[in-house]
């Protein structure tokens, strides 16, 4: 995502990374990336948002899963708020919708710089109660943005997150998304680990100590 070269490289970087499948949207913003394992299908493919349907073995509607560059000013973050209200309209399945949204929730996901008016957030607010996503959370370092000027100038906010719908809670219990260090980007990477502790049931086998007594067992067993 914010990849800053020409989404033509992306087929070297694919190879390089050792992914077998890829994808990136018109203006190169976002590139996805995934392993044969996976098969998956497109559903939308936008200036600020790519979804795709990751479809599971044996049948089934799968994952969704949503990657997001939004614009810069509100008023052309508005199509992504719609957009992501109509792919939630062909979401039958766990949703999963993360990036850089270029927007905040709330006045404590900024630290510094002028008073935020959270009359801006309405939209993003209103975005995720109607497509019924929950914030994922975190572990580490509350911001994910600086804008890397001198310290009297300086500015941090939550840009980055990743949101769930219900489904997606029922399909993994246990979701753990941890904000990375920051290299060469003034993003932090965001990293998202998804899993359930339900364990498969040990099935023991069980037999009468009597039937060892049996003249017959020894050969039962070996023909069985």
């Amino acid at each position: 995502m914010e990849p800053f070269v020409q989404k033509e490289k992306i087929e070297g970087y694919k190879k390089f990374m050792g992914f077998h499948q890829c994808i990136s949207n018109d203006n190169g913003k976002i590139w996805c990336f995934w392993t044969t394992n996976c098969q998956t299908t497109t559903m939308t493919n936008e200036d600020q948002q790519i979804t795709i349907n990751i479809s599971e073995e044996g049948g089934g509607n799968g994952l969704f899963v949503t990657a997001v560059y939004a614009k810069c000013t509100s008023t052309e973050r508005r199509e992504l708020w719609h957009s992501l209200e109509r792919v939630n309209a062909m979401v039958n399945g766990p949703w999963c919708v993360g990036g850089d949204f270029n927007s905040i929730l709330d006045t404590d996901e900024k630290l510094e710089g002028r008073p935020y008016r959270i009359n801006k957030s309405i939209d993003f607010s209103n975005c995720m109660n109607n497509c019924e996503l929950l914030d994922a959370g975190y572990v580490g370092v509350k911001f994910t943005w600086c804008n890397n000027r001198r310290p009297s100038k300086r500015i941090w906010k939550r840009l980055d997150r990743i949101m769930i719908n219900d489904l997606w809670l029922q399909k993994f219990q246990n979701n753990s998304v941890r904000h990375l260090v920051r290299t060469g980007s003034d993003h932090r990477p965001i990293l998202m680990k998804c899993f359930n502790n339900q364990q498969e049931p040990i099935k023991y086998f069980r037999f009468m100590e009597f039937w060892t007594d049996q003249n017959s067992f020894q050969e039962v067993v070996q023909e069985t």
